[in-house]
């Protein structure tokens, strides 16, 4: 049976075993605009790729920069509409539901959040910060002042539906609130995902794309860009999440999760998990390790459902792109976050033009490196460190052995990309240069022959 006609049967089984594998509404939502635009899937995994490639900037070692700003140090602040659309005074959700919303995205987002400790140890070298924040917006397309909130009564009882998407929350013609200017502002809209009273569907959103159908001029401002979120997993803390898999999946993360899709991220386990080869699919993040099926709302640590032959690692269940229970989650890896701010500066850079971006102090040197390198410099007494602009950020130190352990170079923090010691004595033969992380860890030991 080929993975299509599964995904139907799939969809064809009774709703509560429909809760309990899809609460996030991507697989369909990309099997949809696969039926609308064929060949989309093939094209967006070409971009997804690129995107995930170009973030790593592969160059060649020395790169050339014209300005001592790292882009990496910026941090972009994003403007937010909610969309609150309700049939009901419980749908009508509390503003402080959706402040604390706000700050669970920031939290997370910026790594900030107090349950990293849960970080296992094997992966807490790979958590990232995207330096991507978001406000409420405070002037609406008219320039008028707004509070970020619209608020809007509807006769639309539900929008979920048995087996796809719909979008008709996202437009005033068919009950639901029209979009502000996607190149301005992040929409989500609050509104009921439920079918038959089934909570199914926890929240969906369309991942920047190219697709031929789209102009570059035009694809950005389609309606459907923006988040949809079940008005019970709003917040953190939301009295509406009480039953069932609601319980786990309380602690304001679906927005989370769903805003990784909004930046161009997939599943942890790229949306196989009923594929007979999901061991060999991947989401093309290097940091994660391979990952077979989602987490159905557990937080099983000892959940291994792929074995790489190198380096084997168990799932990331912390990750937020699982689907593993809220308290469980507590990361994006660091090449998530490079994903995402590339997706940002590529795909949706009209919206950056429109954000407060904020630039830190730091200084860095002209000449940055996409490896790292530790050598001696022939017939001096120098030894020659580069590291890369990501161990600048993260205050990487250095320190020098002679074969018998003694301390030539005693531990110095680096903060440039190439950094030269010299030793006032440095004897012929083999010496050990270690790297180590501001944790103390050693990150790389190399072996070095002077001459």
């Amino acid at each position: 049976m080929n993975f299509k006609k599964l995904l139907n049967l799939i969809l064809l089984l009774p709703l509560n075993l429909l809760a309990q594998t899809e609460p996030c509404g991507q697989t369909l939502l990309l099997k949809d605009l696969e039926n609308r635009y064929p060949g989309f899937n093939q094209r967006y995994d070409e971009q997804y790729k690129e995107t995930v490639h170009n973030a790593k900037q592969i160059a060649p070692r020395k790169i050339k920069i014209s300005d001592t700003i790292n882009y990496s140090d910026t941090i972009y602040t994003l403007p937010v509409v909610f969309h609150v659309l309700y049939n009901n005074i419980q749908e009508n959700i509390n503003d402080s539901l959706i402040f604390n919303q706000l700050e669970v995205l920031n939290n997370d987002f910026r790594r900030l959040n107090a349950d990293t400790t849960n970080t296992r140890s094997f992966f807490k070298s790979r958590g990232g910060d995207t330096k991507l924040q978001f406000v409420l917006a405070s002037v609406d397309p008219n320039g008028n002042p707004t509070n970020g909130i619209v608020r809007k009564s509807t006769s639309q009882a539900s929008w979920g539906t048995r087996n796809g998407i719909s979008n008709n929350m996202k437009s005033n013609a068919t009950l639901g609130s029209s979009p502000w200017d996607p190149t301005k502002y992040i929409n989500v809209w609050v509104c009921d995902l439920s079918y038959q009273n089934q909570d199914a569907l926890y929240g969906f959103a369309y991942p920047p794309y190219g697709h031929p159908s789209w102009t570059a001029q035009s694809w950005v401002a389609n309606p459907e860009q923006g988040v949809v979120l079940h008005y019970k997993v709003v917040g953190r803390n939301n009295p509406l999440a009480n039953n069932g898999n609601l319980l786990t999946s309380r602690m304001g993360r679906v927005a989370v999760h769903e805003f990784g899709h909004y930046f161009g991220l997939r599943h942890i386990w790229a949306d196989d998990q009923f594929s007979a080869n999901r061991c060999f699919l991947d989401d093309y993040i290097d940091d994660t390790p391979i990952q077979g099926v989602g987490s159905s709302f557990a937080c099983n640590h000892n959940q291994n459902t792929c074995i790489d032959a190198i380096n084997d690692l168990p799932d990331m269940v912390e990750n937020y792109m699982d689907y593993s229970s809220h308290d469980c989650q507590n990361m994006f890896t660091k090449e998530q976050s490079r994903t995402m701010r590339n997706a940002l500066l590529v795909y949706r850079s009209s919206l950056i033009n429109q954000v407060k971006i904020e630039e830190k102090s730091r200084i860095f040197d002209t000449v940055i490196f996409n490896e790292v390198l530790i050598y001696p410099r022939n017939n001096t007494q120098e030894i020659i460190v580069e590291i890369t602009n990501d161990l600048v950020l993260n205050y990487v130190s250095f320190e020098l052995y002679n074969s018998i352990g003694q301390i030539i170079q005693p531990i110095q923090k680096l903060t440039k990309n190439e950094t030269i010691f010299r030793l006032s004595k440095l004897n012929s033969g083999v010496l050990i240069g270690v790297l180590r992380n501001n944790n103390g860890q050693v990150i790389r030991k190399v072996k070095l022959f002077a001459n």
